[in-house]
């Protein structure tokens, strides 16, 4: 608290309208990156009000001169030159030119190779045009209604009609476009966890059998069929098969017969 009053610079008896809470909140957010949200109010009569709420750290995201360390808003909280570990690994588009600044918070770029700037709208592309900071928005609150936040190891949101994610680094979860994202999520954790009631939701439409806690592999649910059913199928990781090995030749084998004998 003393550090955001100092920092703010107002003095007792000073004229409250001599100062802009606008860019006073922009300062206090750059200057403490590790506020997730910063407000600066007036109250009349005579007081400043200060409402903050703490950022948690919480993906890491690469750009051309390292890694970034982002909050849940996407604020820059950091950089590193190595990848951080322990935080949930981000790829998306990022803007041209970009360059990294503590404390601000990326917008990034909407990218969805589905559509393009004169291709007109169609059914299977309609409702295509979300931002990206909204899909991850939409995605992160869906994993954690259905309890996959907590093991979800990467998630791409880079192109919008491709999105994917990574649960506990051995499943691989195709979602496709944003449409019907939270029906989705819901068969994504159907098939990812125990919960009896969330497997009931979309057993019916669940082409893929519950899954171990060590299994590996692809679970596409990506596809809606022209019914507007949608199905998820599991490609489970094969191992590459051990090479038989050839026989090793005995002594009497690996001696030339018409080698001459002393």
């Amino acid at each position: 608290s003393d550090e955001l009053i100092e920092a703010l610079g107002i003095e007792k008896n000073s004229n409250l309208f001599a100062f802009s809470t606008a860019e006073k909140t922009q300062q206090l957010a750059l200057q403490f990156p590790y506020l997730e949200r910063v407000a600066v109010e007036i109250q009349l009569p005579a007081a400043v009000i200060i409402k903050v709420e703490p950022a948690t750290e919480r993906f890491a995201c690469m750009y051309p001169g390292g890694w970034m360390v982002l909050s849940d808003s996407l604020k820059i909280l950091r950089t590193d030159v190595s990848q951080p570990d322990g935080l949930i690994l981000l790829t998306m588009s990022l803007p041209t030119d970009f360059s990294p600044v503590v404390g601000q918070n990326i917008e990034p770029k909407s990218y969805n190779s589905l559509l393009s700037e004169t291709q007109q709208a169609t059914a299977e592309t309609a409702g295509l045009q979300a931002s990206a900071l909204q899909t991850l928005t939409e995605v992160r609150d869906g994993l954690q209604e259905n309890n996959l936040f907590d093991g979800t190891t990467a998630l791409n949101i880079q192109d919008l009609s491709d999105i994917e994610f990574t649960y506990q680094n051995r499943v691989q979860v195709l979602l496709g476009s944003e449409t019907n994202l939270a029906y989705k999520l819901r068969l994504a954790a159907a098939a990812l966890t125990d919960h009896d009631t969330q497997r009931g939701i979309a057993q019916a439409s669940c082409r893929a059998a519950q899954l171990g806690a060590g299994d590996k592999g692809v679970l596409d649910i990506s596809t809606q069929r022209s019914d507007g059913d949608i199905r998820a199928y599991f490609a489970p990781d094969t191992p590459e098969p051990t090479p038989t090995p050839e026989p090793t030749p005995s002594p009497e084998e690996e001696t030339d017969p018409e080698s001459p004998t002393e």
